[in-house]
């Protein structure tokens, strides 16, 4: 029995808002973003890519800093922030943790920024009169304090459950630092309720950081979503210094890179910034309208849980759609959907800015769910992830035993002539990893414990321990499946050989995606030049794929090949080394 002193729909005992355990919560992160981190190069082309600019900026020269390169070309896209952040990480621990796990430190910091900005987002929400839970007939239910610290850890745990970033969150690119600042603009709006002009303040910064990320496109769209949600919260006498404040900040923050471009050579300035204007003309459009089912299919998958809870957040607290906690995330949420259905190609990278808001929506419909359906996405989380675990463990079996034959043939597809088995410590952590999934699942039958938390906590605890368990098993499979660095050095071998023969040092791309590039250069140590500094080059390095024929034609000149190379677990993939004739 409660009193309906509010419309709040959520009933939270005191029972019910027990602390999550800290040490837990902190193992869990640990885990998450620990796992993976050692061991392993760049992989996926845009992972090598943010590696190169980091690197790039990193052995390059001031200027680089300013007008961002990637092995020979300009990497005219997103922003320079995150790969500052990480050219800092090469330069400070790239000697002693190696470049590749030190360009990865900038991911740690990402992740760090991005559940502590999460976390107190959420609890100021939370804290506010209109998102607290109705007041019990008898009391016993949960304090204000309690309540707010309760969603706010489920809502980390959330994010360690969200299914399409558990990748994403583990690789050198954009879209891990614009994913952190979008959670800092809705913590400043959040504070913006209780602090008017430093939440102002911080929304307009992490604004122009999410711009200096991901893009202008991006940053313009978070921007509309800032203003409109200073413009309809907080007192109405400080809405226009606010508006201003968080407006001055973002294009004042942004401002600050066009501006250090200053005092890069003129030329480099210029090439520069028109391969900027670009991308940034390339990367608006509506290709979703092309494929319409693309959209709905993939946002089912990659926004799990949250769209679900955060669909009912919105049914559940339909009286109180005008509450901070709902209508702010509500118009961020907005906003980003816009960004997604205007940006060009559609791909998952662009889906990362509507998870901010969906966590803060989410969370609290995890608060208002109904006990019956609480239950069953208990018992569905639980039943995917160890589904999902056995399956693991029985195609690590099958690929180590070689029985049974069929999951073993198609993990040897994969890694052709591949037979390194992980080492003990690899193998513990992974059964340790198991065993503490089991665990928690026996826990939640046995006890039914009352809190709310369980839910996120068995998403988070199950994804966990699904990427533990690739970062373990797998992890010297998917490296020798992904990695670069045996083609790498095998053509920096060819590549000493014509050079001893006469030809030049430098070596000219063609058809080489930036993230190729990249590794080839860093494995490799090829110089591919420098795009203000052309020189001439008489040897070629391409790449061709045999499913494809449009990359099969030379620049320009006669080139005569003189070895062509790949590596089993890419036979589709042939990389090309050419020489000018008559030099």
């Amino acid at each position: 029995m409660s009193f309906e002193a509010r419309l709040s729909p959520a009933r939270v005992s005191a029972a019910a808002a027990v602390a999550f355990p800290r040490r837990a919560l902190w193992l869990l992160l640990i885990l998450y973003i620990g796992a993976g981190l050692v061991g392993r190069d760049p992989w996926g082309a845009e992972d090598a890519a943010g590696f190169g600019v980091m690197w790039s900026m990193a052995h390059g020269n001031p200027v680089d800093l300013v007008l961002p390169v990637v092995a020979g070309d300009w990497s005219a896209e997103e922003g320079p922030l995150p790969f500052w952040v990480g050219a800092l990480m090469l330069r400070l621990f790239g000697g002693l943790l190696g470049e590749p796990l030190a360009a990865r430190l900038s991911t740690v910091l990402w992740f760090a920024l991005a559940t502590t900005a999460l976390w107190y987002a959420t609890y100021r929400f939370a804290r506010r009169a209109e998102a607290q839970p109705v007041t019990f007939a008898f009391g016993g239910e949960a304090a204000p304090r309690d309540y707010g610290r309760m969603l706010a850890d489920m809502a980390v745990l959330l994010l360690l459950g969200t299914v399409g970033i558990a990748l994403r969150m583990h690789e050198t690119t954009a879209e891990t630092a614009a994913l952190a600042w979008l959670l800092v603009a809705l913590f400043g709006l959040a504070w913006s309720l209780e602090r008017p002009r430093r939440g102002a303040l911080v929304a307009g910064l992490a604004v122009a950081a999410a711009a200096l990320s991901r893009g202008p496109w991006l940053g313009l769209w978070l921007l509309v979503a800032v203003l409109a949600a200073l413009a309809v919260s907080g007192a109405p006498r400080d809405r226009p210094q606010r508006l201003a404040i968080a407006a001055s900040a973002a294009l004042g923050g942004f401002a600050l890179w066009p501006l250090l471009t200053l005092l890069a050579p003129e030329a480099s300035r210029v090439a520069y910034w028109q391969a900027y204007a670009g991308w940034l003309a390339r990367s608006v459009g509506v290709p979703w309208l092309a494929e319409p089912g693309w959209l709905p299919s993939n946002l089912a998958w990659y926004l799990w849980p949250l769209w679900p809870l955060a669909a009912w957040t919105l049914y559940a607290w339909r009286h109180l759609l005008r509450a901070p906690h709902v209508l702010l995330p509500t118009l961020a949420l907005g906003a980003m959907l816009g960004a997604v259905l205007t940006t060009a190609p559609l791909t998952e990278a662009a889906l990362v800015p509507l998870v901010p808001p969906l966590l803060v929506l989410a969370v609290f419909g995890a608060a208002s769910l109904r006990r019956s359906l609480d239950t069953l996405m208990d018992w569905f989380a639980m039943a995917t992830f160890s589904l999902f675990a056995v399956a693991a463990w029985a195609y690590f079996i099958a690929w180590q035993t070689g029985a049974p034959p069929r999951m073993a043939t198609s993990v040897l597809r994969l890694v052709p002539g591949f037979q390194e088995a992980p080492g003990l410590p690899l193998l513990l952590l992974a059964a340790a990893g198991t065993a503490g999934w089991a665990t928690l699942i026996g826990w939640r039958v046995a006890r039914r414990p009352p809190m709310l938390w369980t839910g996120p906590l068995l998403a988070g605890a199950g994804l966990t321990m699904l990427w533990l368990l690739l970062t373990t098993l797998f992890i010297a499979a998917v490296n020798y499946n992904r990695s670069y660095r045996p083609i790498a050095q095998q053509v920096a071998e060819q590549v000493r050989q014509q050079v001893a023969a006469g030809a030049t040092a430098c070596v000219r791309a063609h058809r080489l995606p930036a993230g190729q590039r990249a590794m080839f250069a860093h494995f490799g140590k090829l110089d591919f030049g420098h795009p203000a500094r052309p020189q001439p080059c008489e040897l070629l390095l391409q790449r061709d794929s045999r499913r494809s024929a449009l990359d099969d034609d030379l620049p320009p000149g006669e080139w005569r090949q003189v070895w062509i190379g790949s590596w089993p677990a890419r036979p589709d993939e042939l990389i090309r080394l050419h020489r000018l004739v008559g030099r």
